[in-house]
């Protein structure tokens, strides 16, 4: 692939805080408490996502003050974990990932490096991730090497990478001087190896244009919703910080979300779609769940495939049903994110009924000193700095401060 790389910074980038300043003081009072809003086509015609929605309509001005005050507190406490080589502590396999984490929910709420209160803080953040670059170009503090096993670098290194390289998109317009310059370049070395990644041989064809894990490489690789997800975000980041990512490989990426797509899934309670496609040899282990489900709509609507019926069938499952409690899901704070952040890229309605519940639960399970407790199975692994980073991301898509995630 050929990195050609534009220098022109994003000048949303630096405006948005402005953004911030007026959401908090301007809010529009959102339904009554206990109203649920129709359930109905959207102010978009054919489509239930809003053409144009207030994000801010979702809660009332003493609610949105609540949410403030929790992100804030969040925000305070991670500041006061970060280690010394600035990173923000986890497991070591979930590393830079979670530090870059960590940065996008400073992110979320207007802070930028080297400015404001914690301006050293992501200043250090970043330069921890950029110090995790390996030579093929991914992501990774630990060294990963064969076989592929459960929750070893093997395995993570594609959301490490992904994640940091979504992050690194991010602050690159916020950024200036020998940092950017070494974001410039990270990010071209990491490109080059994302779609190595993509476009190694797949065992089953139902599994190209996607991503998984390090290893196996071609001709036996493979391809899952989870690890696509993050790594359409990094492509979207990178592009829209001006660098050069061709059509080709959202196209090839957003084929695959597609075909995870599952509309009769035997248990409708658990989503519509899949960790791989029915096609792939794992039609008898689905494992459909909500944060899949999240993530392709998510994904989905930010590659501009909003008219695939499947962004329309999960909405309507999304609104059919209260949504979940902590102790009713694994991988809750991962879910919850991509559901915030879903349901703000569909608007009106779907916002206003979906956020306030998102909005609940997190504000009740926050602890005193204002973390996130850690979340439940293989969640709890990652530690609190991984659920608080994600709570706030959930808390923080009306802001729209982050330019991925822009409606």
């Amino acid at each position: 692939m050929r990195n050609s790389i534009t220098i022109a910074k994003c000048p949303r980038c630096f405006s948005n805080v402005i953004l911030a300043v007026w959401l908090a003081a301007v809010v529009t009072p959102g339904p009554a408490s206990g109203q649920q809003p129709p359930s109905g086509p959207n102010d978009s015609g054919d489509s239930l996502i809003a053409a144009i929605s207030n994000l801010s309509a979702a809660l009332p001005p003493g609610q949105w003050s609540r949410v403030e005050s929790s992100v804030d507190a969040g925000l305070r406490w991670l500041a006061s974990q970060q280690d010394e080589d600035g990173r923000f502590p986890s497991d070591e396999i979930a590393q830079p990932a979670v530090t870059s984490l960590a940065v996008m929910a400073f992110l979320s709420r207007g802070h930028v490096p080297d400015q404001g209160p914690y301006g050293e803080h992501l200043s250090r953040a970043i330069d921890f991730v950029l110090n995790t670059q390996r030579r093929r170009g991914y992501f990774s503090l630990l060294p990963v090497v064969p076989p592929t096993q459960h929750l070893t670098p093997s395995q993570t290194v594609t959301y490490n990478h992904s994640i940091a390289g979504l992050m690194l998109g991010e602050v690159y317009g916020m950024s200036s001087g020998e940092r950017s310059l070494r974001i410039e370049d990270a990010i071209g070395r990491a490109l080059i190896y994302h779609r190595e990644v993509q476009s190694r041989r797949k065992k089953v064809e139902a599994d190209y244009g996607g991503w998984r894990y390090g290893y196996p490489e071609s001709p036996d690789a493979s391809s899952d919703m989870s690890v696509t997800g993050w790594a359409l975000m990094f492509l979207r980041s990178a592009r829209n910080a001006e660098f050069n990512v061709p059509k080709l490989y959202f196209d090839e990426g957003l084929d695959f979300v597609e075909r995870c797509y599952e509309p009769s899934p035997p248990d409708d309670n658990k989503g519509l779609f899949r960790y791989r496609p029915a096609d792939s040899g794992d039609a008898g282990k689905p494992q459909i769940t909500l944060a899949n489900t999240a993530s392709a709509t998510l994904t989905l609507i930010l590659g501009g495939r909003q008219h695939h019926e499947g962004v329309d069938a999960s909405i309507r499952w999304f609104r059919a049903r209260p949504y979940p409690k902590p102790w009713q899901n694994n991988y809750y704070y991962l879910a919850t994110y991509y559901s915030s952040q879903a349901m703000a890229q569909a608007g009106g309605d779907t916002w206003n009924q979906i956020f306030p519940q998102i909005a609940a639960n997190l504000l009740e399970e926050q602890t005193a000193e204002g973390s996130w407790p850690s979340g439940s199975a293989n969640e709890k692994r990652f530690g609190s700095a991984y659920s608080t980073s994600l709570a706030v991301l959930a808390l923080t898509p009306a802001y729209q401060l982050l330019p991925i995630y822009q409606r």
